[in-house]
């Protein structure tokens, strides 16, 4: 099993919407977007670079914001046949598109059915923090338009964990057990800005326990197969670690990069480190071939810091080699992640771990034999 490559492509940070916490707050008004021109060569560089990689199985354009549904179809019909042109058979594409589903028409639904192998509905369910200009909920809106898609391949949530719903964790839980939508708890991500974002944070040892009641729920549910991301992979570690797999998973991003951010300029970032400082960027992927981004002095330092982060955490846990640490190498920095010395702590192990003495102590032998198979995830999907 090859790596799949994932590029975060913010299209247009332009947006409809002004959800409280968004880390992009500053952008949303900003309507510069990527043209077909810039897309051609990001496609030509990507091709020039993966085409004969056998490690690599497939690459995944998430097309993100902003909200990229405010494009109009045609740009993403024109672009996706420009893919196939400079792509061809040389290399499996995937195409998924990251929306709050709030402008929905008879021509998006047909690109959504059509255009893109998944879709990722943004659906926190209880808070009313995703509002419009004029500070109005429109979750129910987005719950009449996700009706919509019902029936459609593909299609996956994410909810951002947060202080105004972690205590609704259940209701959350079961709407997405009654609707057989595959979703993602995604934690608040860390803007820095308190102002923003501090009424909405919630302190690591929170966010871990919810973690873990959720795994509960998931492991006595009779009807939800899949666990959501990203508990489905730590259930997969914690089944492995059981079952004592052999050793052999480590990540290294010597190898090359799993996800690259790329801004709407074209600049790209290594996720994890720091996204939209001009500082940490690696490079320009629009008029850059892939291989410079590479071998240039911050793609050296994203790698020194991803080392030191899985020295930390890895060498000494009893997960890794089942896990590859990519938890640690790729975790986005967050103050409230860093132990007294200051050094980011993996937020993952404590889930897996809960998760061992959940499966090591139950009767759950389907759900265990479940939990140990390589099951591609439902959608592809990031916050």
């Amino acid at each position: 099993m090859g790596r799949n490559v994932q590029f975060v492509v913010k299209v247009s940070k332009f947006c409809n919407l002004r959800c409280r916490y968004c880390y992009e707050m500053p952008e949303l008004g900003n309507r510069q977007r990527m043209s077909r021109a810039d897309l051609r060569g990001m496609y030509t560089h990507i091709a020039e670079h993966y085409t004969g990689d056998e490690s690599v199985d497939d690459v995944a354009f998430v097309w993100h914001g902003g909200e990229p549904l405010l494009i109009e179809p045609e740009f993403y019909w024109t672009t996706l046949g420009d893919q196939r042109e400079i792509f061809g058979d040389r290399l499996p594409v995937v195409n998924v598109v990251q929306t709050n589903l709030t402008v929905v028409d008879d021509e998006r639904l047909r690109l959504l059915a059509d255009g893109f192998d998944g879709v990722g509905v943004s659906l926190d369910l209880f808070g009313g923090l995703r509002v419009n200009l004029a500070g109005r909920d429109q979750q129910d809106r987005v719950l009449g338009h996700l009706r919509t898609l019902a029936g459609m391949r593909n299609v996956s949530c994410i909810t951002v964990l947060n202080a105004t719903n972690i205590d609704r964790l259940e209701a959350i839980f079961r709407f997405y057990e009654r609707t057989g939508l595959h979703f993602r708890i995604l934690p608040l991500f860390d803007t820095g800005d308190d102002a923003q974002t501090g009424a909405y944070a919630i302190p690591l040892a929170d966010e871990l326990a919810a973690l873990c009641r959720l795994a509960d729920l998931w492991l006595e549910s009779d009807d939800m197969v899949v666990a959501p991301d990203p508990l489905d992979e730590y259930v997969r570690i914690a089944a492995r670690h059981i079952a004592d797999w052999p050793r052999t998973r480590y990540h290294d991003r010597r190898e090359g990069l799993d996800t690259i951010l790329v801004d709407t300029t074209g600049d790209c970032y290594a996720h994890g480190e720091p996204y939209g400082d001009r500082n940490w960027s690696l490079g320009n992927i629009f008029t850059s071939p892939i291989a410079d981004l590479h071998r240039g002095a911050v793609f050296a330092a994203a790698v020194t810091e991803a080392e030191k982060r899985q020295a930390a955490n890895c060498l000494a846990c009893p997960y890794f080699g089942v896990c590859d640490g990519a938890f640690v190498t790729e975790m986005e920095r967050r103050d409230r992640d860093r132990d007294e010395f200051g050094v980011l702590t993996c937020t993952a192990r404590p889930v897996i771990a809960h998760l061992e003495r959940r499966l090591r102590s139950s009767m759950a032998v389907d759900r265990l034999a479940e939990a140990a198979q390589d099951v591609r995830k439902a959608a592809i999907s990031v916050g």
